[in-house]
């Protein structure tokens, strides 16, 4: 992309001048193509640039997702835990745990919405990690 672009620049600039010199005031000397070689080498330089500053964004963007994800696991985890020693302490005392853990699962399922818009397939029957319990 920023090889066509600074081409088009080059032509657009020598076209110009073509134009102006040779044609509307009948100068008939040679092309100064330098200025244009310039314009050219700038716009493929900034192209690329731009270009290289995008893609940093995305990986920066793709690691802090994968950040996200390690995290969500592992509160997944800490939070089976809990609800496991709570049930084995207090079986009654269960319910506000698992409200709480209900609760904490559907932000981070927000979370992993927003930062994965396409979640896995999931096969037929097999329940989620939270649900199996």
């Amino acid at each position: 992309m920023s090889v066509a672009a600074g081409i088009f620049v080059f032509a657009t600039a020598v076209f110009i001048q073509w134009l102006v010199y040779d044609d509307w005031m009948h100068d008939k000397g040679p092309l100064r193509v330098v200025g244009s070689i310039l314009a050219g080498g700038l716009t493929f330089a900034g192209a690329l640039q731009w270009q290289f500053a995008v893609r940093w964004r995305k990986v920066e963007m793709l690691r802090r997702f994968e950040s996200i994800k390690w995290m969500n696991d592992r509160i997944r985890n800490a939070l089976q835990a809990i609800e496991c020693v709570t049930y084995a302490a207090d079986p009654l005392a269960t319910e506000s745990v698992r409200s709480a853990v209900d609760a904490i699962e559907d932000v981070l399922q927000e979370v992993l919405a927003e930062s994965h818009p396409a979640p896995p397939l999931k096969r037929a029957g097999q329940p989620n990690s939270m649900q199996a319990r």
